[in-house]
């Protein structure tokens, strides 16, 4: 036996026997990391079979947060295997800004062909928590959605209804400005008391700039147009920095805030950096474009025929910041170092 063992044949045998452990170890690891390639490739060829699926986004306003948000939707599609002019066709609806259009336009897909109904905003995913009853929903871009109807918790929540939620960093958003104006000792905000998720990040707000020992100055607006005279209240009220929040009629009326503060030599903050270049300082809030990736791979499960009520509402904040370099020059404000890769011009 000894004598077999040293013998070439046993040694080739031996290379034989672990070469073939080795190809059967690679396979099964190949086979483990293309299921993910194969469900792409199930619904790529569910259209080409003779399947094209419809699917609806709805959102508040048109904007380049909104645009973000899109974006992100069909990123999120494209990644599940759904892509348009191939297997997807994409419909869209702009509420302009007014919530009274939303019940209108859910209800209308909901009696619709559409496959799916995308919600971009809290108010039209309010909106079809209550008036959707045949379809199923996907929303994203949403602080709260708990706040905004779509159920009691991230796992208990309404059963046509799934996607991702992604809620303001305030603490951090207080960080900032104390770095950004040190000795900070009021700020200044507003927000409209019909959305859901301004009510929230106001109240959590509260809490977190009281036990700072930060006065924190709030007036409710009800329409983009009151954004102006809401900052010209608030610079009346010895603020030191003026804080639009995640609030869709704040940003709705972007402009009235940049210029109630350029007036009042006050800088201006924001939750949305998309906004930024309309004008104010800086910016500190969440990326919703991958928020919103995120939000279109659920799509796609849903798509390929996961049901909603089995898919747990996910919270996704990956936060992004900007600071304006002009900005703070014409205001006398320091950069602090820390931010210096964060600086635009």
């Amino acid at each position: 036996m000894r004598a077999f063992a040293q013998s070439p044949v046993w040694s080739v045998l031996k290379r034989l026997t672990i070469g073939l452990a080795l190809i059967a170890l690679l396979s099964s690891i190949l086979l483990v990391s293309d299921l993910g390639h194969r469900r792409t490739a199930a619904a790529t060829n569910a259209g080409v079979g003779g399947r094209k699926f419809k699917a609806a986004i709805v959102y508040y306003a048109h904007g380049v947060s909104n645009d973000y948000c899109v974006n992100g939707l069909l990123e999120g599609l494209k990644a599940s295997g759904f892509e348009q002019g191939k297997n997807l066709e994409v419909v869209k609806a702009d509420a302009q800004g007014e919530m009274i259009n939303i019940p209108a336009i859910l209800q209308n897909y909901d009696s619709s062909n559409v496959d799916l109904i995308m919600t971009i905003s809290t108010p039209c995913l309010a909106g079809a928590c209550n008036n959707i009853k045949h379809k199923k929903v996907v929303f994203t871009c949403v602080s709260d959605p708990i706040a905004a109807g779509a159920g009691k918790s991230h796992m208990e929540h309404l059963s046509f209804v799934t996607g991702v939620g992604s809620f303001p960093p305030v603490s951090h958003m207080l960080d900032f400005m104390q770095k950004l104006v040190p000795g900070l000792r009021a700020v200044g905000t507003m927000y409209n008391p019909a959305e859901a998720n301004s009510v929230k990040e106001q109240a959590v707000a509260r809490e977190v700039f009281q036990k700072r020992g930060i006065r924190l100055e709030q007036i409710a607006v009800s329409g983009s147009s009151e954004v102006l005279q809401a900052v010209q209240i608030l610079a009346g009220r010895d603020i030191q920095v003026v804080w639009l929040p995640a609030d869709n009629t704040g940003i709705q009326g972007y402009e009235g805030a940049v210029k109630g503060a350029t007036d009042a030599r006050l800088p201006l903050i924001t939750d949305i950096c998309s906004a930024l270049p309309r004008g104010g300082l800086a910016c500190l809030g969440v990326g919703m474009q991958y928020s919103s990736l995120v939000a279109g791979k659920l799509a796609g499960r849903v798509l390929l025929g996961e049901n909603p009520k089995d898919m747990p509402i996910e919270e996704v904040a990956v936060e992004e910041m900007a600071i304006v370099r002009s900005n703070a020059a014409e205001l006398g404000i320091t950069i602090p170092a820390e931010f210096v890769q964060k600086v635009s011009p």
